[in-house]
């Protein structure tokens, strides 16, 4: 990160905001233009829904409610009670299997039907109303679909290890998924923002396909010097979960940046790291087995915050970044016209100007030609 970036940066972490004096955050200037992209999008890490507990999460200008019941089974729904519409994240419990209101004691089983009231008395047919929900890489993922239709693709799973959770922090700024997601294709930011140097980078969205990978490798990264290889998963215009593996088999780092609507113009931003450890070099083997758990956990912590450090200064970008529809891309900039067309699949109807109006060929060549040159840097 360059070094002027760092005293805003540090703001940023200790107020979980971003804020400079004399810019305004992205949406107090400009009225949001895009919707809300269709997809999986996280709404916490795997250990903030523990079991018994109750949730509440904005997502795209509504809210949902997470709990897990006694035995584990994750559901998320609609906040109101069917019966009088008491919101069911605000003094709501989970008894057993079911989600209890509030107000009147009406309860829910995992299949979303009432099945007892607080009269003792034969219960109504209602439901709630219940949302597509699913946990992967230690992220509870909810469905969203601008036409209510049903989830049409699957989130990836990485083979982690489930005992040991993320360390991460959640941040709420101006933005939108689309461009947190455009990291990943952006790939003049890397030495030019985050001062990553000799830089191999390579991968293309693939047209239809919900899921891309980018692959890389660099100096200046959070391992500081060594030469890093990492891939990166780009799933949908949600997440983008980066996976390294540590010399000498020595385990993988994992990276998790969610980028999630909840209002129009704003997101939140959940970022975490884990470390996962298949031992420590130097150590006796069955010394080094019982050590690496707890060894990995110590050392998340550590990393999440030397990674919020670097990203943070992403953050500082999204607040109050303008989105450009039509941007006059360079050599060296990444193949991010060809993800703009790849993201247009997330949307219910096209957005902007990008499919709407279509470029002119010397446009189109200039665009074109960008992007062959940057991918061959």
């Amino acid at each position: 990160m360059r070094p002027h970036l760092k005293p805003l940066v540090k703001q940023l972490l200790s107020s979980r905001e971003v804020g400079m004096p004399a810019a305004a955050p992205a949406d107090a200037l400009h009225a949001p233009s895009r919707p809300y992209p269709n997809g999986w999008f996280c709404l916490a890490f795997s250990d903030e829904v523990r079991s018994g507990s109750i949730t509440t999460r904005p997502l795209a200008g509504a809210e949902v409610v997470l709990y897990r019941t006694s035995k584990g089974v994750l559901r998320a729904v609609r906040p109101q009670c069917p019966h009088l519409g008491a919101h069911l994240g605000v003094g709501g419990t989970v008894e057993g299997e079911n989600i209890v209101c509030p107000f009147h004691r009406f309860e829910f089983d995992p299949s979303g039907t009432c099945v007892r009231t607080g009269y003792d008395k034969t219960p109504p047919k209602a439901s709630l109303t219940q949302y597509p929900v699913c946990e992967a890489n230690g992220s509870v993922y909810v469905w969203w679909h601008a036409l209510g239709l049903p989830p049409q693709w699957e989130v990836p799973a990485f083979p982690m290890d489930d005992r040991q959770p993320f360390s991460h922090d959640t941040y709420d700024i101006a933005g939108h998924p689309q461009d947190v997601i455009e990291n990943a294709f952006d790939w003049g930011h890397l030495p030019a923002l985050h001062g990553l140097k000799d830089l191999d980078i390579g991968g293309m969205p693939v047209t239809g396909e919900p899921v891309s990978t980018v692959t890389a490798t660099a100096y200046g990264t959070m391992m500081r010097g060594f030469r890093q290889s990492y891939t990166l998963t780009v799933i949908g215009l949600a997440s983008i979960a980066a996976r390294t593996e540590l010399p000498a088999g020595a385990g993988n780092l994992y990276v998790m940046l969610h980028a999630t609507p909840t209002s129009p113009g704003r997101i939140q931003l959940r970022f975490g790291t884990k470390l996962e450890l298949t031992g420590i070099p130097g150590l006796p083997e069955n010394i080094a087995r019982l050590t690496a758990l707890p060894a990995a956990r110590l050392f998340s912590t550590l990393l999440q915050r030397l990674a919020s450090l670097d990203t943070g200064a992403d953050l500082l970008m999204w607040h109050h970044q303008e989105h450009v529809e039509q941007p006059k891309l360079a050599k060296g900039d990444g193949p991010i016209g060809r993800y703009r067309q790849w993201a247009q699949q997330f949307y219910t109807e096209p957005t902007g100007g990008l499919a709407a109006k279509r470029a002119s060929r010397s446009e189109s060549e200039r665009t074109a030609q960008a992007e062959v040159s940057s991918s061959e840097e």
